[in-house]
């Protein structure tokens, strides 16, 4: 199955795709946050060029467990279900823009430069844990959830 990851910021929107078997992630882009509408049209348009048969957005939350944006990528994801013509999950995303912005310095990318790779990558990394929590419950299989 082939999955969206979008890892929705107050400013940019992180988008990564899996490929059909559940195995690779490749950060795509980061589009800019205007509204859900919009983002929603937006990602409308990727579920449909690259044959998309899922969407999966990330919750921010804090290391205690209390909401952080929670509320816009919640009105994200009812324009999203109510949009789009494939399933929409929800996902925590703890940790993975810091993990990303650790991976992009520690792979040498320029400080200036990290900020245009950061949601994408964040994206991904939501995707991958997701994916690989999948293949666990499923005997490795990548099929089910």
């Amino acid at each position: 199955m082939r999955w969206l990851a979008l890892d929705v910021g107050a400013k940019r929107v992180g988008v990564a795709l899996s490929d059909s078997e559940e195995r690779v992630v490749t950060p795509q882009m980061a589009i800019p946050f205007g509204s859900p509408q919009e983002l929603a049209q937006r990602v409308a348009k990727l579920v449909q060029s690259w044959n998309v048969e899922a969407v999966l957005v990330g919750v921010p939350t804090t290391r205690s467990g209390q909401s952080r944006g929670e509320a816009r990528v919640r009105q994200v994801v009812a324009v999203l279900t109510q949009l789009l013509p494939v399933p929409v999950t929800t996902w925590d995303e703890r940790g993975t823009t810091q993990e990303a912005e650790a991976l992009l310095a520690e792979s040498g990318v320029p400080a200036r430069k990290r900020r245009e790779k950061l949601d994408a990558l964040a994206a991904a990394l939501l995707l991958e844990a997701f994916l690989a929590l999948r293949r666990e419950r499923t005997g490795g299989n990548g099929v089910g959830g």
